[in-house]
């Protein structure tokens, strides 16, 4: 039986729900990643990871949310590449709250919000903050979310093996570098075309932003950090840990008795 709710009938979906099914939503963005990878990796990614994690806890991914916020030049290139499409904090905000909402309508009362997109993160803080708090006002006082990174943890022995022969340039520079190609590599091959990674130097950015953005800080080919390490073998760790993070999350909070 599919996870995915977009798959499932409207009574398959509200008979789920009442057998106490953690509902996921997968938020992401819309935002270049090189030469070599699609613009729908944050997306793609994040629901990859739900879709795991709810095979493994009796869950549901709820449709996912492909936008996100503005592609900022420090820690995703910024704007200035075509494709690359933002909202406003504000919109993403009200957005995410929305549909956290609906979910609870629905009679959800187990959510889990899992990010993708290094800029959503704040926002969706807030968005999960708000809906929790609305939804105590409109009486329904048993709902809680969980909300999650899904890439923020990474153990000391995945880093070794993932990184070696390379440094890590850090989770703000890891855009279109070796973590996300080598993810993608494991779990969407056919859209990745390491023939045209770009092995170009860390950028060296100074320790504040301009508004607007100046392109010129941004490596030609848009990712902050090459990807030319990365390999499928590596891609399944990282991935692997990491479902297996957000499944232990899962289980901690919404399917411990205790």
């Amino acid at each position: 039986m599919s996870v995915m709710m977009s798959e499932l009938s409207w009574d398959e979906y509200q008979r789920r729900i009442r057998d106490d099914a953690i509902v996921l939503l997968p938020v992401g963005a819309v935002e270049q990643h090189g030469h070599h990878l699609p613009l729908g990796t944050d997306w793609m990614m994040a629901t990859y990871m739900a879709r795991r994690a709810a095979e493994n806890v009796n869950g549901i991914v709820a449709a996912p949310i492909s936008y996100g916020y503005r592609s900022q030049v420090r820690t995703g290139g910024g704007a200035h590449q075509c494709g690359t499409t933002n909202l406003d904090g504000g919109t993403l905000i009200n957005l995410v709250k929305d549909v956290v909402k609906e979910l609870a309508r629905h009679g959800a009362r187990k959510i889990a919000v899992i990010d993708g997109h290094f800029e959503n993160r704040f926002y969706l803080d807030e968005a999960c903050f708000l809906a929790i708090r609305e939804l105590q006002w409109a009486g329904i006082e048993d709902a809680r979310i969980l909300k999650m990174i899904y890439a923020e943890k990474i153990s000391n022995e995945t880093m070794e093996k993932v990184y070696a022969g390379g440094d890590y340039p850090g989770l703000d520079l890891e855009h279109g570098g070796i973590l996300e190609t080598a993810m993608m590599l494991y779990c969407y091959p056919d859209l990745v075309h390491l023939d045209r990674v770009k092995d170009e130097p860390l950028p060296e950015f100074p320790p504040y932003d301009m508004f607007p953005g100046n392109p010129d800080w941004v490596p030609s080919s848009g990712a902050l950090s090459s990807g030319k390490l990365a390999t499928a073998e590596k891609g399944k760790l990282l991935v692997e840990e990491f479902v297996a993070t957000v499944t232990e999350s899962l289980r901690r909070e919404f399917r411990n008795p205790a």
